[in-house]
């Protein structure tokens, strides 16, 4: 019969000799492991473009250090999609010492559904700047046709900027739903 500490070592095989291939296997592990990372490094070495001489990574929209801009159709029977911005914009302003106030409601619309995700995904950029955006508006240019459609190419500059959009993949226009200026 065995006793207590003959069961715990497990060093010992079955019949009570020490256990062989521990070390074995240690070498078999510590050796995948190496060849793992090796092969790792090698796909990233490949992946990131790390060549020899001769060659050389060009980033998409980029050829030998100039920029182009990609050209994109809009396919003409796209349907344009519309996202409302809301709430309402409320934005007060000093005119000639009174206090004015603008509520503007607005959508924006584009032909493409990742566009008005980033608008989305963006919206508290988009809404801080076009805050900043209303509230410098001059109160007589806001009661003109000409004024306010130069504030509507003003925000469409603004959220194409917040989202960095260019090409086709931008919002093609903004629309205001609701305008008051008291």
């Amino acid at each position: 019969m065995a006793t207590a500490n003959e069961d715990l070592n497990l060093a010992k095989g079955q019949d009570g000799a020490p256990a062989g291939g521990g070390k074995k296997k240690i070498f078999i592990m510590v050796a995948a492991a190496i060849v793992l990372m090796a092969a790792a490094a090698g796909g990233m070495y490949f992946v990131l473009g790390g060549g020899g001489a001769g060659t050389e990574t060009v980033v998409e929209g980029e050829v030998a250090g100039i920029e182009e801009e990609a050209v994109v159709e809009i396919d003409p029977e796209a349907e344009p999609i519309y996202f409302a911005i809301s709430p309402a914009f409320l934005i007060n302003f000093e005119q000639e010492g009174r206090t004015r106030y603008l509520q503007i409601e607005m959508q924006v619309m584009s032909y493409d559904q990742g566009v008005i995700d980033k608008v989305e995904a963006n919206m508290p950029a988009v809404r801080n700047d076009l805050i900043l955006l209303l509230s410098d508006q001059d109160y007589p240019a806001l009661g003109t046709v000409e004024g306010k459609d130069a504030l509507r190419k003003q925000v469409l500059d603004s959220i194409n900027s917040v989202i960095r959009s260019k090409g086709a993949f931008r919002v093609e226009n903004v629309y205001f739903t609701g305008f008051v200026v008291q």
